[in-house]
């Protein structure tokens, strides 16, 4: 904290001295159709990049003509001029919203706005009129439409990059607001956390992306943005309900003539006071859930202010607060009548409280160059009745400088990282750790001409953990653990044509395992996990061939895209089964090499037929995820639940489509996913050892179970002055299916959602 309060009290001194422009002129930019002045836009104007103000005012000086204006801002089209004297500016600049998938903006890839065709490497953007759309009340829910993407019982995987890791480790890096948000203790991303109420969108970035945002992000990077206040006020309610209709099987229904639902409740307000900017969010959750014994009450507060000292500095700070008591269990009674129903002594009570602190300057300085403070603290305290409770206190701060250089047409980011964390956790031998995280970066994005851009960067991050000199056994000497890697990225993209964009992208991945993979001591039911303090970190690369071909042709605006991809991992971690004298149970091991190839096909945009506007996203992926060693390593293969070389908890085949179409005040929507059987999960479930036997019926159900499965929802909303009313209907055809052994997902259920924009 200390050197955060030294490079804050820095800037907040540095920025005293900016001198005091003479001779100004000033012009506005505003939004095209309201005229409302935009505040916030960039203009780079020659080698400067200025700034507007809190009116939308842009203020520059006589001597900069002639000059080339470039306006950047996000959720609007780049626009470009060329002004010989101050004679030809206009009193306006307008700018135009972005209306096709053509225009969108992302900073996800680079750390500095871009436009999506741009991009090196693939990159999904997903709106909040979706989210609002299917009613989603968990980040996690809205995620399972972006192609390549699943997410198995609250763990990320991006293209088969991640299996099922019991709660612990992630190769998918959660950020919000660029700044992570990862529990650092055990790796897993907590969805509730995100203030989906108040997005502006969710950039999923698919591949290696550790040289720019750390160790977690070895499989990819999924960024949730917030949105900003606005010159006019904004204040959106919403309220919905949703209830579990019987499963296909009538004799798993458990609850009778009870009934199970989820009701939620949400607002968000935006306004700007002078200079400053306020946002304030809420939500409410109640859930009954359709499997006995999985419950949950939440409630998050969220508050974001933004300064503006002046159009050089601007403050930030954030603050999140997170309430919940919930329980759930971990295997299901049988896969008969007792599939929704829990195996005594797998069900756990938790209660939670989470906190989180993000003050953040940005400043530039008299050269135009871009300096910014990131920072967070995440107070967590879980409280669980099976001896699982945990608590940690967590510290993460970034320095990041971003200097243009127009002539060469070069773009400069680099910046130092400094994360810190100390956890006292009963499922780590109820023993205090602590871990720091240190790490320098720097990139480059050259342009040649108007069609070539070429990306380069590096990154070298140093991991050390804290714990005692024996650990149930196991001797660490000094009780310490380090490591440090460079790892190191490149990337290509070359406009073949007009909408027409080829990509090429290489990046190296490291990912240290975190405190829980190392030292997690626990059961669950009847196995246990034990620790292994001697795991080594996993390193790897990965690779992507795409094209991006857009459309602004007839009826439809938007892309096909079309991605090759491979990715190899060194000593990946995964939970093994271990039986052992003493020791039945699973323990987190390198395993070996791995490689995952495979191709993807996407489509977004919007279509117009017979008048009628339709908006399209959705893509097919397939994944061929092997062991590298499977051959030579015979723990591999009475490890997996089938004779054949596929990676376990992954499906092969996904196919994923959302379709929605607007009839005067009416939007109907149709979205539909396809996924391939799971092919091996971790053998012991279905033959647990001493006796190998099918004891939870895990096998048999999946025997069963063996092609995959068909998800229809369907919505349908009705829009008048302020008021939108949403009907919705998922698993239409009633599917019963499993993401993870012993867990069945949701059967048909019926919605209804009400929003309310007050102004």
């Amino acid at each position: 904290m200390l050197r955060s309060i030294i490079l804050f009290s820095f800037i907040l001194v540095s920025s005293l001295q900016i001198l005091g422009q003479t001779d100004e002129i000033s012009i506005i930019v505003a939004d095209r159709k309201s005229e409302i002045p935009l505040i916030g836009v960039n203009v780079q104007v020659g080698e400067m990049v200025l700034v507007t103000d809190k009116d939308g005012y842009l203020f520059l000086n006589k001597n900069v003509f002639p000059a080339k204006f470039v306006l950047t801002y996000i959720g609007y089209q780049t626009e470009s001029y060329f002004w010989e004297s101050i004679d030809d500016l206009p009193k306006r600049i307008y700018l135009t919203e972005t209306e096709t998938t053509l225009d969108l903006i992302t900073v996800t890839g680079s750390k500095y706005e871009q436009n999506i065709s741009k991009s090196t490497v693939s990159i999904d953007i997903l709106k909040p009129d979706l989210l609002r759309s299917v009613n989603a009340v968990g980040a996690d829910e809205i995620l399972n439409k972006v192609p390549g993407v699943q997410i198995l019982d609250g763990q990320a995987n991006i293209r088969g990059g991640s299996g099922y890791s019991y709660g612990a480790g992630s190769r998918v890096m959660l950020l919000i607001d660029d700044v992570p948000a990862l529990q650092p203790d055990a790796g897993f991303p907590n969805w509730n956390d995100i203030p989906i109420e108040n997005l502006s969108q969710i950039e999923v970035l698919k591949g290696a992306a550790s040289t720019l945002y750390g160790s977690a992000a070895l499989n990819g990077i999924i960024n949730f943005r917030s949105s900003y206040a606005t010159s006019d006020p904004e204040t959106r309610f919403s309220v919905s309900s949703t209830i579990f209709l019987s499963p296909k099987d009538e004799a798993k229904k458990w609850w009778k003539d009870s009934l199970r639902y989820e009701n939620n409740a949400s607002f968000v307000h935006k306004q700007k006071f002078d200079k400053l900017d306020i946002i304030v969010s809420g939500l409410y959750n109640q859930l009954e859930g359709f499997n006995q014994f999985t419950n949950e009450k939440r409630g998050r507060g969220n508050i974001n202010l933004r300064y503006r000292l002046n159009d050089k500095l601007t403050f930030q700070l954030g603050g999140l607060a997170n309430f919940s008591k919930s329980n759930s269990f971990f295997l299901w009674a049988n896969p008969g009548s007792g599939a929704m129903t829990a195996l005594k002594g797998t069900v756990s009570d938790r209660t939670a409280k989470r906190f989180y602190i993000d003050p953040s300057v940005t400043y530039i300085d008299k050269h135009s160059n871009k300096h910014k403070l990131l920072s967070r603290t995440i107070s967590v305290n879980n409280e669980n009745n099976t001896n699982q409770s945990n608590k940690s206190l967590n510290q993460y701060n970034e320095y990041q400088f971003q200097r243009k250089f127009e002539k060469q047409k070069l773009i400069l980011t680099t910046g130092i990282v400094g994360a810190w964390s100390k956890v006292d956790s009963e499922i780590l031998g109820d023993t205090t750790f602590y871990s720091g995280n240190y790490a320098a970066y720097l990139q480059l994005d050259k342009t040649f001409g108007d069609k070539l851009s070429l990306a380069g960067g590096i990154r070298y991050e140093y991991v050390d953990q804290t714990s005692p000199e024996y650990f149930l056994g196991d001797t660490i000497p000094g009780g310490k653990a380090s490591d440090g890697q460079l790892i190191s990225r490149m990337a290509a993209n070359y406009e073949l044509g007009k909408y027409s964009f080829l990509r090429a992208s290489f990046g190296q991945g490291y990912r240290y395992p975190t405190l829980t993979e190392r030292f997690v001591t626990t059961t669950f039911g009847s196995f246990s996990i034990f620790a292994n303090p001697k795991l080594n970190p996993e390193f790897g690369w990965s690779s992507e061939l795409g094209l991006k071909q857009g459309f602004a042709l007839g009826g439809f605006k938007g892309f096909l895209d079309a991605a090759f991809f491979i990715s190899e991992y060194e000593d990946m971690i995964e939970f093994t089964f271990v039986f052992e004298p003493g020791r039945i149970g699973f323990q987190p091991q390198n395993v070996g090499n791995t490689r995952i190839s495979g191709y993807e096909l996407s489509i977004a945009g919007q279509a117009s037929i017979l008048g009628v506007p339709i908006n399209i996203f959705g893509g097919y992926t397939f994944i061929d995820p092997i062991y590298k060693n499977y051959d030579t390593s015979p723990q591999i293969r009475n490890s997996v639940s089938e004779p054949v070389n596929v990676l376990k908890y992954r499906s092969k085949h996904q196919f994923k489509m959302d379709v929605e179409a607007k009839i005067w005040k009416l939007k109907w929507g149709v979205s539909v996913q396809r996924v391939s059987h799971v092919i091996n999960i971790d053998k012991a479930f279905e033959a647990v050892p001493p006796v190998n036997i099918d004891l939870f019926g895990i096998g048999q159900y999946r025997d069963f179970n063996n092609n995959g499965y068909t998800l229809l929802d369907s919505r349908l909303s009705f829009t008048t002055g302020k008021v939108t009313i949403t009907t919705l209907v998922n698993n239409i055809l009633n599917v019963e299916y499993t993401n993870r052994p012993a867990l069945i997902e949701a059967p048909r259920n019926a919605g209804l959602r009400i929003d309310y924009k007050l102004n």
